[in-house]
């Protein structure tokens, strides 16, 4: 470790010392989260900022990215100039894919003086050097800054003017706001001397006479004694003066001390002409008493003659624009503005006849949209129409948007268009995916909607934080809750060579998502089941998901649905057996074969507190909890001990829990253990008996399709063999394999990776069942429990029905898309105690605004028909999948430990039964002859507390005879088994506490 440390210190003062001091242009702001869950913007960007005093060309210049740990670094070449004091923005990715997809949490950045890519970690030499993110290998100064997210970005101090060649101390978090070129300058350095910059602008020339375009020339601080003087004058772009504009000869132009800004007016001549924009420029020249920024503004004559097309002509009645890749002009109102865009509406007198055609559409201006489009204003937009699918998810149906838009108003303060109500009824829970189709870019409202998967956000796995996206997932109030359906979700399309009988889903066109963000507002952070009161706004499609923003604030009202709330209680006769994937579950040591994120002590003990808090209180305090996802079997002892520790200091009883983990092949680092309750419930008698506890196929193999082997299990199998004892003698032998299978993602592409990923999922589905029917055949009577993360629903999800495969109720191999399955390998078939489950309550995870099941419980039919157990209840501990993602940030909460909530089983025991039977038998005659009969009278008691169940009583007799026994009512009498000596055998089903019976023998004595 010490030698690590020294190397970064020598890395850290090569990056401050190899580049060029305080740079003139520098990274001024880094924003990866683009087009991500509940992005701010739909692109990334970095700015760019002069430091100087003088203006900058960047040609042949370069900004170049790596990701936190990497190498290979990818290039953006950059163009023109940076005025003194000015802004440059570069935009990126959006999403995943694109020019360059940065990463949204850690990351590197190198502006280049040169074009050709960078090479090593941590190049030197550059004009400046940006490491972003804890995990960054390297950073101007020591250490790279905090991490940006979805929502945040990290940006420069002073306005782009900290630069200190320590990133860390440059470098805040705070929400994006991206500037150009056309931002206000600032000045680093300047002194008392302001800056003084000219503003671009457009506007419509006018149908006739003419109109001023008003240029503003500011300063960047009051203009100091004596004033600010400089000369303007126009100068012809495209645009002609005296046809198209007057033009303004050199003239002297005077800010007052004291003053910021001046303005100056040049006449723009209308007519009815429809031609395109027309440009003319304003110049700056010979300024005294102030520092020169951007000295000249352009002005666009904007066309405001040409042919109107309606919104709903735009839109079309299907999901892709008749008209895409043409620009049109329309018209309408905006009714609301996001930080990119507006959306636009027609006034209700304007709406055409047919339902289909949406009046809204979304205009995509980039960056955030002028003054024009201000709410409520009349505009008209001159675009391209465009069909917008993010990078990241190509196969997401298209959203109709105007793009590179001309706005000019015509009116203000014009009412909203009225919101469209949805329903119990639209949308239809039963229709089309995209029936809401005929609403996008509309605003629409709901009274109340019930919160079916609530507020998401981003992880900071190192300080066990998360930061809110705002977005959340709801039904119509009045509506059941919205589930996963078996089949492939629509529209994707099926991998190539599919059958035909794959089952589709639907994906539950009644679930909504609700930005609540999306315009400007505060995030709202909501649980499942809880109710939002009002909300209306615009209708988005994001995330394959159509979504409301918001105009004002909605309320909420929980009822208790915000609280967790714990598995049922055990009692006395119930053995307590759960799952728990705990998301994860990493320590604050540094393991370098596996690169996990290393928590702060604060964050590990915080995530340690969460957990015994849930085991303890949540789920009772299991017998045998199954662990998923956690480090390794230190990080599991600690937490056993913490748990004993915890409950001692609660005054409650101390599970002794003893840890069990065995390391698997995962790449990431995470297992399967399990925790065993040891107390004693008797004199050197534990509570689980630990018989063995074994690893199941860590070496075992497969063939690839393409070819090749390698390990199949990466979290193998872990089986646990045990007695669980009572106090009253009674013991329950069980055997408990606690899984975590191969994830669902990617399964859907048609691609190499999406042929492996199902056909592995498929394997392991049959490794699974052939160890478990194995064991089956061994021991018909083993009771077995197969529980964890199976990372699949209990239905077929089209792709693979690894459920079916595990339990022996496969789906039909037509009714999948990967290949060689349908074979029944498991007789007989377990049950998925998930069915025992009212069907409102089986969920344990949710997913894109719908719950579903991941976390199974399985029993065998030696266990369901164990003559030692009544009856078997699964259920959940509500903690996790219900709560939003910012529950994470409280220790002393159990909520949100984890994404999936634990499944439990309680095996409730048959009670034991105590009865005091006699047996009293007396001869009737007091002398026997030979050829007589010997008589007895026999009486039977149970003195109880209990009946006597299959009670018994047998008549032996030494010599080979044959007895006439006359058996009390509900006795059955064997025949008399006869040899040396005679014995007969009688039965009862169930002998009552209190009853007293007689039985009568006659024995024939002999000659």
């Amino acid at each position: 470790m010490r030698t690590m440390l020294l190397r970064a210190a020598v890395l850290s003062c090569a990056l401050a010392c190899a580049g060029t001091g305080q740079a003139q242009v520098v990274i001024s702001q880094v924003y990866g989260g683009g087009g991500n869950s509940g992005a701010t913007y739909k692109s990334d960007f970095v700015e760019l900022h002069n430091n100087g005093n003088q203006a900058v060309s960047l040609a042949g210049w370069s900004l170049q990215y790596a990701s936190a740990a990497g190498s290979s670094w990818q290039v953006t070449t950059l163009a023109g100039s940076i005025a003194a004091g000015g802004y440059y923005l570069v935009k990126q990715a959006d999403g995943s894919g694109g020019t360059i997809a940065m990463s949204g949490s850690a990351g590197k950045l190198a502006l280049s003086n040169a074009a050709t890519a960078l090479s090593g970690a941590c190049p030197a030499g550059n004009v400046d050097f940006v490491g972003y993110g804890s995990s960054a290998s390297c950073a101007e100064g020591s250490a790279p800054s905090t991490a940006p997210s979805n929502t945040l970005a990290v940006l420069r101090g002073s306005g782009g003017c900290s630069d200190s060649d320590n990133n860390n101390a440059d470098f805040v978090t705070a929400a994006p706001t991206p500037r150009n070129s056309a931002a206000a300058a600032n000045l680093c350095g300047g002194g008392n001397q302001p800056v003084v910059s000219v503003a671009n602008l457009s506007r419509g020339e006018g149908d006739a006479g003419s109109s001023a375009f008003v240029f503003t020339i500011a300063l960047s601080q009051p203009a100091g004694s004596g004033g600010v003087g400089f000369s303007i004058a126009t100068r012809d772009g495209s645009a002609s003066a005296g046809s198209d504009y007057q033009a303004v000869a050199a003239t002297s132009v005077t800010i007052a001390a004291g003053e910021s800004s001046a303005q100056v007016s040049v006449l723009v001549n209308g007519d009815t002409a429809n031609e395109p924009d027309e440009t003319f420029y304003l110049d700056i020249s010979g300024i005294s008493g102030a520092l020169p920024a951007a000295l000249t503004a352009s002005a666009v004559i904007l066309n405001d003659d040409f042919n109107l097309v309606p919104i709903h002509n735009i839109q079309g009645s299907g999901a892709r624009s008749p008209l895409v890749g043409q620009i049109v002009a329309t018209s309408g109102i905006v009714t609301a503005r996001r930080s990119a865009g507006f959306f636009l509406q027609a006034p209700d007198a304007q709406a055409d006849a047919d339902p289909q055609t949406s009046e809204g559409i979304y205009v995509y201006t980039g960056s955030a949209p002028p003054a024009e489009a201000a709410v409520g204003n009349a505009v008209r937009v001159q675009a391209t129409v465009l069909e917008y699918v993010p990078s990241a998810d190509p196969t997401q149906p298209p959203l109709t948007e105007l793009g590179t838009p001309t706005v000019l108003l015509q009116s203000t303060g014009n009412p909203l268009p009225a919101a469209v109500t949805l329903t119990t009824r639209f949308p239809d829970p039963n229709g089309a995916y995209d029936q809401l189709e005929r609403l996008e870019g509309m605003r629409v409202t709901v009274p109340s909607l019930t919160v079916n998967a609530p507020t998401g956000g981003s992880v900071n796995e190192t300080n066990a934080t998360a930061s809110s996206n705002g977005v959340f997932h709801a039904v119509v109030t009045g509506l059941p809750r919205a589930w996963r359906s078996a089949g492939v979700q629509q529209p994707d399309p099926l991998p190539a060579g599919s059958p035909a009988d794959v089952p589709r889903w639907n994906t539950n066109p009644q679930v909504i998502a609700v930005g609540s963000a999306g315009l400007g507002g505060e995030r709202i952070d909501v649980a499942g089941g809880c109710e939002v009161l009002g909300v209306s706004g615009p209708l988005d499609y994001s995330f394959r998901r159509y979504t409301i923003y918001p105009e004002t604030a909605p309320s909420v009202q929980c009822n208790g649905a915000d609280q967790p709330k714990p598995a049922p209680a055990p009692q006395a006769d119930d053995v307590n057996v759960a799952t728990y994937n705990m998301e994860r579950f990493f320590d604050d040591q540094n393991d370098p074969a596996i690169g996990e994120p290393m928590l702060t002590a604060a964050a590990y003990q915080g995530r340690l507190n969460k957990a015994s808090l849930a085991i303890r209180n949540y789920l009772n305090t299991p017998d045998i909890l199954g662990t998923v996802e956690v480090e390794n079997l230190s990080v599991l002892q600690t937490l056993a001990a913490r748990i004993n520790a915890d409950a001692l200091a609660a005054g409650q009883p101390d599970p002794q829990y003893v840890a069990y983990l065995q390391e698997g092949n995962d790449v990431g680092g995470i297992d399967v253990g399990f925790l065993v309750k040891t107390a004693a419930v008797g004199a050197g008698i534990a509570r689980v008996e630990v018989r063995s506890v074994s690893q199941q196929g860590k070496a075992t193999t497969w063939t690839e399709p393409a070819g090749g082997n390698s390990l199949l299990n990466d979290r193998p199998p872990l089986l646990l063999k045990a007695i669980v004892h009572f106090a009253d003698g009674r013991t329950l032998p069980l055997t408990v394999v606690e899984v975590h299978q191969r994830s669902l993602n990617g399964a859907e592409t048609d691609d190499a990776s999406g042929l492996r990923i199902r056909a592995k999922r498929q394997a392991q589905a049959v490794f699974l069942a052939d160890l478990l029917q194995a064991r089956q055949v061994a021991d018909p009577g083993e009771q077995l429990l197969v529980m964890g993360d199976f990372n699949a629903f209990e239905f077929n999800d089209g792709y693979v029905d690894a459920m079916g495969t595990v339990t022996g109720l496969p789906s039909a191999g037509a009714q999948t898309v990967v290949d060689g399955d349908g074979a029944d390998l498991v007789t007989p078939d377990l049950y998925n105690l998930a069915l025992l489950s009212t069907p409102d309550q089986s969920y344990s995870y949710a997913y894109d605004g719908n719950v579903q099941s991941l976390d199974h419980i399985l029993a065998n039919r030696a266990l369901m028909n164990s003559a030692q157990v009544a009856t078997l209840s699964e259920s959940h501990a509500r903690l996790n999948a219900d709560f939003p993602a910012t529950a994470r940030n409280d220790a002393n909460s159990p909520a949100r430990l984890s994404d999936h909530d634990p499944a439990v089983v309680l095996l409730t025991l048959k009670p034991l039964q105590r009865a005091d039977l006699s047996v009293t038998a007396n001869a009737a005659n007091a002398a026997v002859y030979a050829g007589d009969t010997i008589r007895y009278s026999v009486a039977l008691g149970n003195a109880g507390p209990d009946a006597a169940r299959f009670a018994a009583v047998a008549f032996a007799l030494d010599a080979a005879v044959t007895p006439t026994v006359t058996a009390a009512p509900g006795w059955d009498c064997a025949v008399p088994d006869v040899a040396a000596q005679t014995v007969v055998t009688c039965t009862t089903a169930q002998f009552a506490a209190g009853a007293a019976q007689r039985f009568e023998v006659a024995v024939p004595a002999g000659a």
